[in-house]
């Protein structure tokens, strides 16, 4: 999911059991019609003791919902396999600074 602040949001978030991660930050200058904001790649993740296979599944979801498109991903190659690989390089990476 997106997320859109006017500030920087920690990577981490903790809300009640829920776990949030937020990464892929980006800053959009505002116009007339907006402000400044912040916008985020977010995985929610249901528990915040969860596992860090499920941490990693949660923050892959985020690009691929489904094992279908992921799957997708991988067998199309090129640039699509390179971003799966990069996001899964990302998930192993923020599920471990969660972790530890």
């Amino acid at each position: 999911m997106k997320t859109h602040s006017p500030f920087q949001l920690e990577t981490y978030q903790v809300m009640g059991r829920k776990l949030h991660i937020n990464f892929n930050e980006q800053f959009v200058e505002g116009s007339e019609d907006m402000d400044d904001q912040y916008v985020y790649d977010t995985a929610v993740i249901p528990d915040k003791l969860a596992k860090r296979d499920s941490i990693i599944e949660a923050i892959m979801a985020t690009k691929y919902p489904t094992f279908g498109s992921e799957l997708a991903a991988i067998r199309n190659g090129g640039t699509e396999a390179e971003e799966h690989e990069a996001l899964r390089i990302k998930a192993k990476e923020l599920a471990d600074g969660w972790l530890e």
